[in-house]
């Protein structure tokens, strides 16, 4: 309905604010503190696009093209097309992000403690929290995809997918009654990643039905409806 807001290139990377991350300013603005609020959102949200930046710089290396880094109300997402299916590749491309979460939360942790600037370890927490909530085994969250590539060394793309899928589905359903005590971004959150969760098991299958090995690098499109492999490469 809304189109993004083009901030500019990173590293040749186009970066886009969707008008949804208006809406997470005010209800932080209101919710928490006010202008401190909003201040924490936006150091989160840069620690969040130097992540997905992480995940693209690794992508671009394996050949995949990204069309460009979007953050939104439930966070940042690097819009890849053609995701690689071989383990190592896609395993590779999962940990780059919450690797790069996991450094910045060591220099912010340990540059605060040297030096007793708060800021320093502010931003150093709010790493940390990044890089450990992505890394949650629920696709298509980076651990559900660490796990989905893990799993298909020994079973291949499909069967493991279909696997993560069900480790995934249970991790949202505990967003789900988190949400319902208090954390209500969990709680709008659930859906959508049981959607998104939904979509990839689509996805495994449409390349099974295909002939697709889960070995190789499939192109998924949705035609009609239903997700089918236009390329394979």
């Amino acid at each position: 309905m809304f189109k993004p807001w083009r901030l500019g290139a990173w590293m040749g990377f186009p970066i886009d604010v969707n008008p949804s991350f208006l809406l997470l300013l005010a209800f932080v603005f209101i919710a928490f503190g006010g202008l401190a609020g909003v201040m924490v959102v936006g150091l989160s949200f840069a620690s969040v696009l130097l992540h997905e930046l992480g995940h693209a710089v690794v992508a671009r290396r394996f050949g995949v093209r990204v069309s460009g880094i979007e953050l939104g109300f439930f966070g940042g997402a690097a819009k890849m097309d053609g995701m690689p299916r071989a383990p190592g590749r896609e395993l590779a491309i999962a940990a780059a992000g919450p690797a790069v979460s996991l450094a910045l939360a060591a220099i912010g942790i340990g540059l605060g403690a040297v030096t007793h600037v708060s800021l320093l370890g502010l931003i150093g927490w709010i790493n940390l929290v990044i890089a450990g909530f992505n890394l949650i085994p629920a696709l298509p969250m980076d651990g559900g995809r660490i796990l989905r590539a893990l799993l298909a060394y020994r079973m291949g793309h499909v069967r493991a997918t279909e696997a993560a899928v069900k480790v995934a589905r249970v991790a949202t359903i505990g967003f789900a009654v988190i949400g319902l005590m208090g954390a209500y971004q969990l709680l709008m959150l659930a859906p959508f990643l049981w959607m998104m969760t939904t979509r990839e098991q689509q996805m495994a299958r449409a390349e099974a039905a295909a002939g697709g090995t889960g070995r190789g690098r499939y192109v998924v499109r949705q035609v009609d409806g239903r997700y089918v492999i236009v390329d394979v490469a």
